[in-house]
């Protein structure tokens, strides 16, 4: 049977991806390994059937490796851009405490007598950086760094949640002002105007302490939709679209919330969910598309499971649900305007994604030089840094650069999936050794050590930074680049919006410093 298998590489490979993706979705407490089961997975195939080890082309497993770092890079670059100076200090301090961790992890190791490879993959493994690993097996050319990762993998996530279990009861213990007015998902209200000497509503959308959308007007019998140079009067009725808190203390200073629905009343403006697939609002804001042309607002954008405001300000994405506001004679020239195509909205433009990819190897391949030694970014940094900036852009002319939410999520997981297979496929009969020798309870410790050391660093920011707990949960998931970290915070805090904003800025940068940092231990 192993003979057999031995010459089918794409049926050894699927069939490991089989058993990951099961072992992944297994729960315990709330906590699942993910995407990291391909991996546990391969690792065991490999080392019950050494024949097996190595069977996969590595090629693939590259492949993997870059698709998911520029996936990522692609759907993060809007928030990370438009978040970087409000988040700059946790982020600087977050790329300070992993590039400190990678010094301790040198003197340490040197001192317990491991080899470069087990030093750069144990520190991968202990901050659960997939790429990091593969940075430290290109240098080193061997699969020590593989092992190491793998055995300090499960304490890396473990020991960042007990983490997050410590973020949110000190957050419990002393909340602070945040925390006793979080943010609320999108919700909206019908208003009866009582207040008198407005401004017009391009002025009064930014009076509050958040950004909002006023999607119609009602004034006695006839209904609009309202454009930035209106002015309420006293008895208008205005439906209000905003984060939930800060509209109801909107509405009150406004006049006073009514149980009439407007949205309920279809007869004059109508609205509809249409699918962003014009290609040539990628990248573009909600202002720049402007449907006020066509007598229309957007309201709502919905991303994945979550519902936006359409501020004037918010980046679109292909794939984007808008809610469109019109007349009911013009709700479909509106609607055209923006898409509506849902086989546009998970259709990739084959010239942008290659392109893109290409970029992102190339820049891969450049040296930087470093005192005493030369530096590439390789095929996971690169990759991501590439995509964070192509991702910001949307298109250039008529390459199109962004790509839809749905097929961008789909790849991603192709990609992590891939990769974790074929490395542990390489190396599971060096990891059955390693357990059997006192080299893999070395390990072991190594990892754990480091790993207790980031989640006590990061603890301690946060108290410094004064974070929320649900703040601090999302920069704990987010530094570790770990989806299943997120799950758990989000599963213990109610889904609340900050763990995920968190997790998505401090994401990109900590994941490239991880890579460089395993690179450097692996080659020193």
């Amino acid at each position: 049977m192993v003979e057999v298998l031995a010459g089918q590489p794409l049926l050894v490979l699927f069939v490991v991806l089989g058993l990951g993706t099961a072992l992944g979705a297994v729960r315990v407490r709330g906590v699942s390994l993910g995407p990291a089961g391909a991996l546990f997975a391969g690792l065991l195939v490999s080392a019950l059937a050494p024949d097996l080890a190595g069977v996969v082309p590595a090629l693939l497993g590259t492949l993997g490796l870059t698709l998911f770092a520029y996936t990522i890079g692609l759907a993060g670059g809007p928030s990370f851009f438009s978040g970087l100076r409000r988040t700059a200090p946790t982020m600087l301090a977050a790329v300070g405490l992993f590039v400190a961790l990678a010094g301790i992890a040198q003197l340490l190791g040197r001192a317990l007598g491991l080899s470069p490879g087990d030093i750069a993959g144990t520190y991968a493994g202990a901050v659960t950086s997939t790429p990091g690993v593969a940075a430290a097996v290109d240098v080193t050319g061997t699969n020590d760094a593989v092992v190491g990762y793998s055995l300090a993998y499960p304490f890396g996530v473990v020991g960042v949640i007990l983490g997050i279990v410590g973020a949110l009861a000190w957050s419990r213990r002393a909340p602070t002002a945040e925390d006793r007015d979080p943010p609320q998902p999108a919700s909206h209200l019908t208003v009866e105007v009582t207040r008198e000497g407005l401004p017009p509503l391009a002025e009064l959308r930014d009076t509050g302490d958040a950004q909002l959308v006023f999607s119609r007007v009602r004034r006695g019998e006839t209904e609009r939709t309202p454009t930035g140079d209106l002015v309420l009067e006293p008895g208008d009725l205005v439906t209000v679209i905003g984060p939930r808190d800060p509209l109801c203390r909107f509405a009150d200073w406004l006049g006073r919330s009514t149980e009439r629905d407007l949205p309920l009343d279809r007869s004059q403006v109508d609205f509809r969910w249409v699918v962003l697939s014009n290609a040539a609002y990628a990248g573009a804001t909600v202002a720049e598309v402007d449907l006020a042309r066509h007598g229309a607002v957007a309201g709502y954008v919905r991303r994945g499971d979550v519902d936006l405001v359409a501020h004037p300000d918010l980046v679109l994405e292909l794939g984007d649900r808008v809610r469109v506001v019109a007349p009911r004679d013009r709700i479909d020239e509106a609607a055209a305007e923006i898409g509506g195509s849902e086989r546009a909205a998970v259709v990739v433009q084959p010239v942008g994604f290659s392109l893109g990819l290409g970029i992102g190897l190339a820049v891969g391949i450049v040296p930087i030089p470093l005192p005493g030694m030369s530096l590439e970014l390789g095929t996971a940094a690169a990759p991501l840094l590439v995509g964070l900036v192509l991702g910001r852009l949307g298109r250039s002319g008529p390459i199109i650069w962004q790509m839809p939410y749905a097929t961008n999520q789909a790849l991603r997981q192709l990609g992590v999936l891939l990769f974790l297979a074929t490395v542990g496929l390489s190396a599971g009969p060096e990891f059955a050794e390693a357990l059997q020798t006192t080299r893999g309870v070395t390990l072991l410790a190594f990892g754990a050590v480091l790993t207790t050391l980031v989640a006590a660093s990061l603890l301690l920011l946060g108290r410094l930074l004064e974070l929320s707990g649900p703040r601090l949960a999302g920069t704990l998931a987010g530094a570790q680049n770990q989806p299943a970290i997120l799950s758990f915070a989000v599963d213990r805090t109610d889904g609340d919006d900050r763990v995920s904003i968190a997790y998505a800025l401090l994401f990109p940068p900590t994941f490239v410093v991880k890579i460089l940092a395993a690179q450097v231990l692996a080659g020193l």
